[in-house]
């Protein structure tokens, strides 16, 4: 199968899962106990104005129809009003999006950049010192809850070693074109705002990437391992090329290779499962609206928080797959 007939199949499997994880979720949200409009107008509402508002968000039509007009609406970039918000859920998506979207990323960064050195590191020295301290570190980031190393890193760097600030996201950088504050201090040409912004994010993306750190260690190290063990590693090392150069170029392509289809579920699962660190450092993003969207039953913003955190992370498998197959041409075939 050529890469491109590849690449179609896997785009055209995405579509079945976008539409049921939208019925799934619109119908979740419409059977959940509690009336969301009377809770948007308060107790004093009468009922007359509690059936206006149904009527003008359109509940009291039969449910096929309101989630057609609601799919449509989707496909148009409208996900609604936000009983919550009294705005756009648009809107409200747009704004924090962005947030979430630049705290899972340098996680991702961040894990990928230490894990993989020491990953090779573990497997260089295999039951050794470096490998027994990797374990350790590894058992301790997959087990340790992401809420709890966040207070703790609270505790210890912002509370009594006052080096990074507690909460928040820091002031806005001077141009807003990505929404990125790191990426938008940059394009102002303003460094101490880049340091600033870098700075209030440096502690949440530590805490939520810790667990994908330890996957992508010790991933990468049994990796190394088995490759090691292969016999264009033995003939390579007989024929006396560069250690180096034979751990880095071929080994480690390899090793990574198979590390890639983690590395996509797990920047889905730090979207989907970022609401607790936001929760505890006051970080204005997806997950902490969400959050807000499902205490007030503004089922609009539910929806749209899930259905948008669901795309992400199909979307993120789907650029996996189609790098594994890039990589490994045997995936086509299979």
């Amino acid at each position: 199968m050529s890469f491109r007939a590849y690449l179609l199949r896997r785009t055209l499997h995405l579509m079945p899962v976008l539409l049921g994880l939208s019925v799934l979720i619109f119908v979740i949200s419409r059977v959940i106990p509690g009336d969301p409009v009377r809770l948007a107008l308060g107790l004093e509402a009468t009922d007359e104005q509690v059936a206006q508002l149904r009527r003008q968000l359109g509940l009291d039509r039969p449910l096929a129809v309101q989630y057609l007009s609601y799919v449509a609406g989707v496909l148009r970039g409208d996900f609604g009003y936000s009983l919550r918000t009294h705005r756009s859920v648009t809107r409200d998506i747009l704004e924090a999006l962005p947030a979430t979207v630049e705290l899972t990323t340098v996680a991702m960064l961040l894990a990928v950049a230490v894990g993989i050195p020491l990953g090779v590191l573990a497997a260089v020295r295999k039951d050794q010192a470096p490998d027994h301290i990797s374990r350790i570190l590894a058992l301790v980031g997959v087990a340790l809850p992401r809420f709890w190393l966040a207070i703790l890193l609270q505790l210890l760097l912002a509370y009594h070693l006052r080096w990074l600030p507690t909460i928040g996201r820091g002031p806005a950088p001077p141009l807003q074109v990505t929404g990125l504050y790191l990426v938008d201090s940059l394009l102002a040409g303003r460094l101490d705002a880049f340091w600033t912004s870098l700075r209030h994010l440096a502690m949440p993306a530590l805490a939520l990437s810790v667990g994908t750190l330890a996957q992508v260690m010790r991933l990468i190290r049994a990796g190394m391992i088995e490759e090691m063990r292969r016999d264009y590693a033995l003939a390579a090392r007989s024929y006396g090329l560069p250690p180096n150069l034979i751990l880095y170029k071929y080994m480690l392509k390899n090793a990574f290779t198979a590390t890639l289809t983690v590395l996509g579920l797990s920047y889905g699962f730090l979207l989907g499962n970022a609401f607790l660190v936001e929760a505890v450092f006051a970080w204005p993003g997806l997950a902490f609206y969400g959050v807000d969207a499902l205490r007030f039953k503004d089922f609009n913003g539910v929806i749209a928080v899930t259905l948008v955190i669901g795309a992400a992370y199909a979307v993120v498998n789907l650029l996996t797959d189609i790098l594994y197959g890039y990589f490994d041409p045997r995936v086509r075939y299979g």
